[in-house]
């Protein structure tokens, strides 16, 4: 290996960096760590391979191999007790080792590390941000970004498998909530032990007996929310799956670029690393994306399904209702029909009189005209 680069050997000996919670490892330690790392990728290890197209896992498996593991920092805690320490890692190509890189855990891809600087300040500024000394309100989370997940038929995706793949990820805390509970019901830090805390986990998991079934977990190092939504018979034979993250924004913009660029995702730019890393695998398309589709035209097949889409995605009726007036006055049938459904289901009397009052088609006028009487 080339000389270690000057930042370094003074960083190391930086007293502040032991406050910091940065034990460096041994030479001897850093070896063995480099060895345990190359191990997971060439076996193959679920927990490295995560949900990476191929190609993307062959780029992560060279990338890996050039850096050395030189120190573990502070730890985070999932609310089962168990720590979770981070890594810091030194590029080995001499003109590349310009930074320290951080993986919140050793298993997470060379794509999810964060650049931590030369300092002990601006390692601790990443600390700061995924390894918490406490779990924040939801309404200190002032972001919420809501996507398409997929469909039963084309994603093969249930509820129960959405929950099992989140429950796996090494980015989110294993428990979770269902829809019983409105709000993040794990008010203690940590779980009680055996049976009881066992009973407690299932008791938040039950769905309440009306209204969407979901899915909602914490991320295990910024503390973010990603609830998953099973919307289930949108449409004939259709569930549609929407995913909803709530955190604080992040600072890691050019990590999130450079990612949606390898991977072709769409991830906001301010996401926190670990909720880019759970939502990896599936789509996670925004309205605005759902939106630009429908622009170019494409067959009243695809708008009817859009339009199922943004419905699910929107966060009320009024947002529903805008996307629907745009093709209130469709040329096509089916797509007129779409629109009065989801109208009706969203009690949007005002949108349905008014379809009513110019349809065409005499038995869906006949419809619109009934519906319209009897919403209120």
């Amino acid at each position: 290996m080339p000389p270690l680069p000057k930042w370094f050997e003074a960083l190391k000996k930086d007293p502040k960096a032991t406050e910091a919670g940065i034990r460096w490892f041994t030479p001897e330690e850093s070896e063995a760590k480099r060895a345990e790392l190359l191990r997971g990728y060439e076996a193959g290890d679920a927990r490295t391979r995560l949900h990476l197209p191929e190609a993307a896992f062959t780029t992560a498996k060279t990338q890996v191999a050039r850096f050395l593991p030189v120190a573990e920092g502070p730890a985070t805690s999932d609310r089962s007790g168990h720590k979770h320490r981070g890594w810091l890692l030194l590029d080995k190509q001499a003109p590349s080792a310009d930074e320290l890189k951080v993986a919140l855990a050793p298993s997470h891809p060379p794509f999810f590390w964060i650049g931590g600087g030369q300092t002990v300040a601006s390692l601790k500024e990443v600390f700061a941000s995924y390894f918490l000394t406490h779990v924040p309100s939801e309404d200190k989370l002032e972001r919420t970004v809501r996507g398409f997940l997929g469909t039963g038929s084309v994603n093969k995706i249930d509820l129960i498998q959405l929950h099992d793949r989140y429950e796996a990820s090494p980015f989110l805390d294993a428990l979770a909530w269902g829809s019983a509970h409105k709000r993040d019901p794990f008010t203690l830090e940590l779980m009680p032990k055996g049976h009881e805390g066992q009973d407690m986990a299932r008791r938040f998991r039950e769905q309440a007996p009306e209204g969407l079934a979901t899915f909602t977990f914490r991320s295990l190092f910024s503390k973010s929310i990603l609830r998953a939504e099973a919307h289930a018979g949108v449409a004939d034979g259709v569930n549609v799956f929407v995913g909803q993250v709530r955190y604080r924004p992040a600072r890691q913009a050019a990590l999130i670029r450079d990612l949606n660029e390898k991977l072709g995702t769409k991830y906001p730019e301010d996401l926190p690393v670990d909720l880019a890393g759970a939502l990896l695998g599936l789509p996670f398309d925004s309205p605005e994306l759902i939106r630009a589709g429908l622009q170019k035209p494409p067959p009243p097949a695809s708008i009817n399904f859009g339009l199922l889409v943004l419905d699910c995605l929107a966060p009320d009726a009024a947002t529903t209702e805008k996307d629907l007036r745009e093709y209130a006055s469709h040329a096509d049938d089916s797509v007129r029909q779409t629109v009065a459904n989801l109208a009706l289901r969203r009690n949007l009397k005002a949108l349905v009189s008014e379809m009513a009052g110019r349809e065409q088609h005499p038995e869906l006028k006949k419809q619109l005209g009934e519906a319209a009487q009897r919403l209120h």
